[in-house]
């Protein structure tokens, strides 16, 4: 289960993060990049899939000449799991238009994902590596909470659908 819920971080990242959006033309990346300053910062989050239940640190920053983003988190030690750190950076990319998202965790596992949408309060995520199973919807509440819902997936022999919240630390 922990494993899944890193990929899900790892594409719910990047999908709330836009701002708003309408039925203009795609936004520059410039633009894009600056709707989404406001996950700048640390976030304390929480997050449930099935009968599991848990909290985790994130950090955003702007990375590589404020062209990406840089979001690091750190699940704690269960019972069952060690300590997990991961880092991923994601950047809007005009020529597509969509938002993209790579990245690491310190237990060996990688998540690449990409968004359906240009924009928007809510942003559903599609996962390319290492499959291409699973969607994410991160959706922002505010400039100091978001929610992520999904993906959706078999454990323990019943359907799961993870769910997240996260909150902006002053």
């Amino acid at each position: 289960m922990m494993k899944r819920i890193f990929g899900l971080f790892a594409a719910a990242g990047v999908t709330m993060l836009a701002g708003s959006s309408g039925a203009a033309a795609a936004p520059t990346a410039k633009e894009a990049m600056s709707s989404v300053q406001f996950l700048v910062g640390t976030w304390s989050c929480a997050h449930t899939v099935g009968d599991f239940s848990g909290t985790y640190a994130e950090t955003f920053a702007s990375a590589m000449g404020g062209r990406w983003l840089r979001q690091t988190y750190t699940f704690p030690a269960t019972s069952t799991e060690p300590a997990v750190q991961a880092e991923y950076f994601f950047e809007y990319d005009p020529r597509v238009p969509r938002w993209v998202r790579f990245g690491a965790h310190s237990n060996g596992q990688y998540y690449g994902m990409y968004s359906t949408s240009a924009g928007g309060a809510a942003w559903a995520w599609n996962y390319v590596l290492p499959s291409a199973k699973g969607t994410a919807t991160w959706t922002k509440r505010s400039n100091t909470e978001y929610t992520i819902d999904g993906p959706e997936y078999p454990e323990n022999g019943k359907l799961v659908t993870e769910h997240h919240r996260c909150t902006k630390l002053p």
